[in-house]
């Protein structure tokens, strides 16, 4: 009965068979859902959000919020394009100049939130305007940049290994999965063996109390702010390399999926407790979701409404629980 009871109260565990469910569900409804490498193919478009997922999950703990990733992302593209075929850069050296532009765009946010404190939503609203316009301005009226060299496509189209035992044709698996993977774990450990992880969580509790703990929370918000846009240049660089496009208008909805990830993974929306393994649950349901209702026929616009509907329940469900966690404690 106690064992049942910890499973309930486990977000993660909830959210474990809540996906190994979803999984049942579409294998069984959905044709052609089984298909591991189409899996793995579908698996590549999760990667952009999964690396930004990392970054937003630390900052929604410290009750905050990034609206203008998926600007950042864009733009960060834009850049490595433009240098790459209009000003003759080596691929490598202006992916990762691309990089430090959505570093410096994060920082901007990190400077306004963390030191002028205006409030993040108020921040990233603008600056989401912002950078995609700067993606805008600098395309101007040229066609998109494509046709960029297979080493750098091989981040997003790259296959690392076959998956033993998948038969005469083998399913593949991808190389920016493995990223991924890597990328999570890292984020796992900073958040859960760091004190990182502990200021961020305590920030999000009471940041008067975190201050008075001799915490540097203007220093600490500017790293996070900065940390998620290099996130977003380097999911930048996995998705423009999947695409072989770089466009300005790309990734409209990104901060929508990344948020959803987050909060749908137990991360509270006002701050103060944080699960990086949530955030990959929360990823991986909603990319389950989103691949099996695209298998089925369901228009797109009514797969974000159901999304949408997900995250306003699990943000209510996890306030819920957190009030009653507080009580109970007190």
């Amino acid at each position: 009965m106690n064992a049942a009871l910890r499973i309930i109260r486990s977000r993660e565990a909830v959210l474990f068979l809540v996906l190994v469910g979803l999984f049942a569900v579409m294998s069984w409804r959905v044709e052609y859902f089984l298909d591991l490498q189409n899996l793995f193919d579908q698996a590549r478009y999760w990667v952009a959000p999964g690396l930004i997922a990392i970054a937003m999950t630390f900052i929604i703990a410290t009750g905050g919020i990034d609206l203008s990733v998926g600007s950042i992302l864009a733009l960060s593209g834009i850049v490595v394009g433009l240098l790459y075929r209009d000003a003759g850069w080596p691929i490598w050296a202006a992916g990762g100049c691309a990089v430090l532009v959505a570093g410096a765009a994060g920082a901007l946010n990190g400077l306004v939130v963390a030191y002028v404190q205006v409030p993040a939503l108020v921040v990233t609203l603008a600056t989401m305007t912002l950078f995609r316009g700067l993606a805008m301005g600098l395309l101007g009226k040229q066609r998109p940049v494509g046709d960029f060299p297979a080493s750098f496509r091989w981040l997003g189209q790259g296959d690392a290994f076959p998956v033993p035992g998948s038969g005469a044709a083998p399913a593949y698996v991808p190389v920016s999965v493995i990223v991924l993977i890597i990328a999570f774990a890292l984020g796992w450990a900073l958040m859960r063996r760091s004190w990182v992880g502990r200021f961020t969580e305590l920030m999000g509790e009471n940041q008067i109390a975190a201050a008075f703990a001799g915490i540097n929370v203007p220093a600490l918000n500017f790293g996070l702010f900065t940390g998620c846009g290099l996130l977003c240049g380097l999911a930048g660089m996995f998705h423009t390399a999947q695409v072989n496009t770089a466009l300005a208008d790309t990734a409209q909805d990104m901060a929508l999926d990344v948020v959803a990830c987050v909060v749908i993974g137990g991360t509270r929306i006002s701050g103060g407790h944080a699960s990086m393994i949530g955030s990959l649950l929360g990823l991986l349901i909603i990319g389950i979701l989103r691949f099996g209702l695209d298998l089925a026929g369901v228009p797109s616009q009514n797969t974000i409404i159901v999304i949408g509907l997900v995250l306003v329940v699990t943000a209510v469900f996890n306030e819920w629980m957190a009030s009653r966690t507080s009580g109970e404690e007190q």
